[in-house]
């Protein structure tokens, strides 16, 4: 009986072991998917007085996008452990609202619209073999992207006469935080398919420029990713 248990043993570790190393080396991948993307915007509390106007408001998004990555891979027995750099190819849509006020003084009309763009970033994944080609990984990555911000607005009052209408466009450098999973499959020696979510949360971005200074809007966007696509290792 202790023969059979040391021998059930020898060839776990001996599996274990035969289990590394297939993600070893430098690497290169591309993956396509989908983005969607929601910004969550906080207008100045002075605009509570206008009547029918919602301070807080959500816009989403959806867009097709694809990603080129780089990095380099090294296995620990059966855990792994891998550094990465990406750049996300195409703009991610973050949708639109608009208002329309109407009141016996006058009206008030504006649109908006939002995107994220020109998105890269860092990333590492601990990863585990679960066979010998096969590997699962958690994935912490830092995410930098430039937030569009598009409006445009007409306004009538009746007495005291007044009316403006133009457009105003703004855009800011904002810094996220990923969190995601995924799973990799190696196919031949060298290349390997790979599926992947992941949830990206930003900063908040405060931009006096819609209505003056000491009257900030503030942007906070997020993203949910997934991907799929292949790769090539060294």
């Amino acid at each position: 009986m202790k023969k059979a248990v040391f021998a059930v043993g020898a060839a776990l570790l001996s599996g274990s072991v035969m289990a590394t190393g297939a993600f070893d080396g430098p690497y290169v991948q591309l993956g396509i998917g989908g983005a969607s993307t929601e910004t969550q915007t906080t207008y100045p509390s002075v605009l509570n007085n206008l009547a029918g106007f919602n301070t807080n408001a959500n816009s989403t998004g959806g867009s097709f996008v694809g990603q080129i990555l780089g990095g380099y891979s090294q296995s620990f027995d059966i855990f792994n452990i891998a550094a990465n750099v990406f750049y996300n190819i195409g703009n991610q849509d973050s949708g639109s609202n608009s208002y329309n006020l109407t009141g016996s003084n006058g009206y008030l009309n504006a649109n908006q619209s939002f995107k994220l763009k020109n998105t890269w970033g860092v990333s590492i994944e601990p990863g585990l073999y679960v066979t010998e080609k096969t590997l699962g990984y958690l994935k912490l990555s830092y995410f930098n992207s430039q937030l569009n911000y598009n409006a445009s607005y007409g306004a009538r009052i009746i007495s005291p006469s007044y009316s403006e209408s133009g457009s105003y466009n703004s855009s800011s450098s904002v810094n996220g935080i990923g969190y995601g999973i995924g799973a990799k499959q190696m196919f031949t020696d060298n290349i390997y398919g790979f599926v992947e979510y992941q949830y990206v949360q930003y900063d908040k971005w405060n931009d006096s420029g819609l209505f003056g200074s000491g009257y900030s809007t503030s942007y906070k966007p997020n993203q949910n990713y997934g991907w799929v696509g292949v790769g090539y290792k060294f």
